[in-house]
């Protein structure tokens, strides 16, 4: 099946990153602007089909009504193998890698899978089943992201994990019942952030193959952040310690 991508930025940051696009929707009465301009420059030097259409008709195929004028229909999402992550770090010291266990909201996996690329994560992992794929609403609140970080679906997230290990990945997960709070956790090197669904946290067998847990401080009265949040503080802890120590 073909994904559909809307909203301006989203459509933008696509076409800039060469995603194999079938046809571009543009409502009908859409006022012209500088991305407009983009959109339309960009989609004819890559030979893109450009299809005038009735709002109503990008209304009825928009998820969450915000598709701003813009639509681009691509070819479906081609997930990377765990293999080809793994190749790519090669022997590198320092290397991420975030894996989300069984979150269900494509919005919070568009918003972690946007964190781990502008991190330096190598690859973002989850699950082929219960579990957000990525569609429409992942790559729209990724702001495009997901074109330029490997995501990779497994279908045992366990033993991806142990494959992990083997690589010389420390494998940590996210917990308010941690070993460790963030600053003391070891949140260096070649580091495995695995983030649970928010209400279960991290499932059992997943936590049990865990290395080390680590917990974020909590000052206020909320007593956490949700999941995509959290993943931006702990991956951008990973980057302070290489900064720190380079």
């Amino acid at each position: 099946m073909s994904t559909i991508i809307e909203g301006r930025n989203a459509v933008l940051e696509a076409l800039r990153s060469g995603a194999p696009v079938r046809r571009l929707l543009v409502a009908e009465g859409t006022k012209p602007n500088s991305a407009i301009e983009e959109i339309y420059s960009l989609a004819q030097a890559a030979d893109i089909p450009v299809q005038r259409v009735a709002r109503k008709k990008l209304d009825a195929a928009s998820e969450r009504g915000a598709h701003q004028g813009v639509m681009i229909e691509t070819v479906p999402f081609v997930y990377t193998p765990l293999a080809e992550v793994i190749e790519r770090s090669g022997a590198n010291k320092r290397s991420l890698v975030i894996v989300l266990d069984h979150v269900t909201d494509p919005g919070n996996l568009g918003a972690v899978i946007r964190s781990a690329e502008v991190a330096g994560a190598d690859a973002v992992v989850i699950p082929k089943d219960r579990s957000a794929g990525v569609g429409p609403v992942a790559f729209k609140s990724s702001a495009g992201a997901v074109v330029h970080i490997p995501i990779v679906q497994t279908t045992n997230l366990v033993r991806a994990l142990n494959v992990l290990k083997e690589e010389g990945y420390w494998v940590g997960g996210a917990a308010a019942d941690a070993d460790s709070m963030l600053w003391d956790a070891p949140m260096d090197g070649r580091i495995v952030l695995v983030m649970g669904a928010e209400g279960p946290g991290l499932s059992r067998l997943v936590r049990e193959n865990c290395d080390f847990t680590v917990a974020l401080p909590v000052a206020g009265q909320v007593d956490s952040l949700n999941v995509a949040q959290a993943t931006s503080v702990l991956a951008f802890e990973w980057v302070r310690r290489g900064r720190t120590e380079g």
